[in-house]
């Protein structure tokens, strides 16, 4: 069986964008795109969803505790393997104003988790996963209208070029790369959240990606 490790954010974790409708809560697993890429591959591959809300690379936020991804990743690791593939999908968060981070220093971000996930000390003499950074899908305008004003057109603006600082990093450090706003929308309810449709294009789109990689 192959293992492969899904380590991202609230649409890794599957919120459902109809919380602007006062209904919130969390897609099913079988409609999450880490649920439906389980769906896709079969038997022979366990999906393992790591996927939590406001996680960033990085950064760490003054009023979410627990949001780096940095500080979490190395236990996270320990605690799965042994592993085939990490999935990467995160940079969204990163681009709140609170973080002040320009797209180059998300993807800087981005390289610390994969150089931590390429450290062969973490893996006590079992195969080191590959790599695959996902450059997530884009907020769209939607997102300005929520009521929280967090958003500012500086994030979707940020959202939308994070892949190309994702892809020349990739390439430095040895990780694959796909960029998913060529698969998929986020949802017009709230601009940041996928859609069940979206989940099931982002898992085609991995499950492609992971054939090629690991068989």
């Amino acid at each position: 069986m192959k293992n492969i490790l899904c380590f991202g954010d609230s649409n890794t974790y599957g919120l459902n964008p109809e919380w602007v409708k006062g209904n919130f809560g969390r897609h099913p697993k079988n409609v999450r795109w880490p649920g439906k890429l389980q769906e896709i591959l079969g038997s022979e591959y366990y999906i393992i969803e790591e996927g939590l809300s406001g996680r960033t690379t990085v950064f760490d936020d003054p009023t979410m505790p627990n949001r780096n991804g940095s500080a979490y990743l190395v236990p996270c690791i320990e605690s799965h393997t042994p592993l085939d593939l990490i999935i990467f999908m995160l940079g969204t968060n990163d681009t709140k104003p609170l973080y002040s981070a320009r797209t180059v220093e998300i993807a800087q971000g981005m390289s610390r988790l994969v150089r931590m996930a390429k450290d062969p000390g973490l893996y006590m003499g079992m195969l080191v996963p590959k790599i695959l950074v996902a450059a997530p899908v884009p907020l769209n305008e939607t997102a300005l209208t929520l009521p929280d004003h967090i958003t500012t057109p500086e994030m979707i603006k940020k959202s939308e070029e994070l892949a190309a600082d994702y892809e020349p990093m990739c390439r430095m450090y040895g990780a694959e790369f796909i960029d998913l706003k060529l698969y998929a929308k986020t949802s017009n309810l709230d601009g940041v959240h996928l859609l069940p449709e979206a989940h099931e294009a982002v898992a085609k789109a991995f499950a492609a990606k992971v054939k090629e990689m690991i068989g």
